[in-house]
């Protein structure tokens, strides 16, 4: 008749899980003899303006926010800090700190540049150059503490298209003028002419010293001749060096790119002689 062997774990294999169970009912039996002669202390804890009070038995600050289920990250901030031991009625301060990356458009505002001259009377505007705004692409890099924003700062700035600043020309002079500019200008196109001077009296334009122009208006300083092939009478003008007049005159040595300025004086006249000036064509 057969032997029927004994069923189970080999010896050594039981011993082993014997022991394993006794180290867990130890663990265990400790835990439970900590845990009803654990000291819990009261802690405020303070989170995005909120305190809420926590009956804790955890020893450490750090140990604190683990137990309320908060993971800190590198960069959030704690006071005190999370190593320190926790007393009764600490209060626990907590930044939570988010990084954000965004790409965005920005507009590049135009500035307006403002050039002074004496050769405009006060009150005498004329817009040069009419400004544009631009364009640029931003990369930033913004912070926020507990859910607002702490700050932002600019990572990368790429121009997409660059701005166009406005020029104004503005006078100083409190001048005599027999045609002043009544309301403000723009210049409509820029050219290049060469120009000489006259004085309307007979020392300068005689047989011809009647003091009206071939428009009908009073000849003085402020009244220019030109070709009326090159500008229409009647046009206002800027004339760099000498102030804002009216195309109001012409004359037989005035052809093609060629301006005559009128002065009060005989002596002014002289003495500005012949030279090369830039004119605005103003609207």
């Amino acid at each position: 008749m057969a032997k029927v062997k004994p069923t189970g774990l080999p010896p050594a294999l039981l011993a082993v899980v014997l022991l394993a169970l006794a180290a867990v009912l130890a663990a265990a039996g400790r835990y439970w003899f900590q845990k009803a002669h654990a000291v819990y202390r009261h802690v405020l804890l303070y989170q995005k303006d909120k305190a809420s009070e926590v009956s804790t038995a955890e020893k450490t600050v750090g140990d604190v926010l683990r137990e309320q289920g908060i993971r800190l990250k590198p960069q959030d901030v704690v006071v005190p800090g999370a190593t320190e031991p926790v007393t009764e009625g600490m209060e626990i301060d907590l930044g939570l700190v988010e990084r954000q990356v965004r790409d965005m458009k920005r507009k590049i505002p135009a500035a307006v540049h403002t050039d002074y001259t004496d050769t405009l009377n006060v009150g005498e505007i004329i817009d040069v150059q009419e400004g544009k705004d631009g364009e640029e692409e931003l990369q930033t890099e913004s912070y926020s503490l507990n859910g607002e924003e702490a700050f932002e700062k600019v990572l990368k700035s790429t121009v997409l298209t660059p701005e166009k600043d406005a020029k104004v020309l503005e006078g100083t002079a409190f001048r005599q003028k027999l045609y002043p500019l009544k309301k403000r200008a723009r210049v409509r196109k820029i050219v290049e002419l060469q120009a000489t001077a006259y004085y309307p009296g007979p020392e300068d334009t005689w047989p011809y010293a009647s003091g009206t122009t071939a428009s009908g208006l009073k000849a003085g300083y402020g009244v220019v001749a030109v070709d009326p092939r090159v500008i229409r009478l009647k046009t206002p003008l800027y004339v760099e060096g000498y102030g804002y007049a009216i195309a109001a005159d012409t004359g037989g040595g005035i052809k093609g790119n060629k301006i005559d300025l009128c002065f009060d004086t005989y002596q002014e006249a002289v003495q500005f002689g012949r030279k090369n000036v830039k004119v605005y064509i103003l609207r």
